[in-house]
């Protein structure tokens, strides 16, 4: 009996290691004046992410043995250029994805740019990156453009901001 407890004790910490009180994701911008593209990475826990492609697909996924190609590759790339926009204007930023990274911390990390942006001094954001299934997820975004800069905070009653570096 004792043995039964301690591997339940066991699986209930296992499980309670993945779960958190917060919700936060981190966008790291920065304009290329050579490329004329606004470079970005996007952190969050993987796990989290998970929960969005679990919701969508009915299973059980993990996001590291996902191809990029892959149906729900491709499924992941629409979620980002749907959930993370950058605008000028009336002008939507083209969004080109590279890749996606996860770490041993269960770290998520995305890559990505936006061309066609026609004035990076002053921007539009939308960025409700897991706002459909975190109610309480709050998405910073940090962005540097020359020697100037502008930090935000993104919640679900406030998904949108202008950025302006100062």
């Amino acid at each position: 009996m004792k043995k039964y407890a301690i591997t339940f004790v066991t699986i209930i910490l296992a499980f309670a290691s993945h779960a958190h009180n917060y919700f936060v994701s981190t966008a790291n911008m920065e304009y290329d004046d050579s490329t004329k593209q606004i470079e970005v990475s996007v952190k969050m826990t993987a796990h989290d992410f998970e929960h969005v492609l679990e919701m969508k697909y009915q299973q059980r996924l993990h996001i590291e043995n996902i191809a990029d190609t892959s149906e729900i590759g491709k499924y992941i790339q629409e979620y980002l250029k749907e959930n993370f926009v950058v605008s000028c204007g009336e002008k939507t930023g083209d969004f080109n994805y590279y890749g996606k990274e996860v770490t041993l911390r269960d770290e998520l990390f995305f890559y990505f740019s936006f061309s066609n942006i026609t004035n990076p001094d002053a921007m539009h954001i939308k960025n409700t990156l897991l706002f459909t299934s975190f109610t309480q997820q709050q998405n910073i975004v940090h962005y540097k453009y020359g020697t100037k800069s502008k930090s935000v905070t993104l919640v679900l009653a406030k998904p949108e901001a202008e950025l302006k570096p100062e």
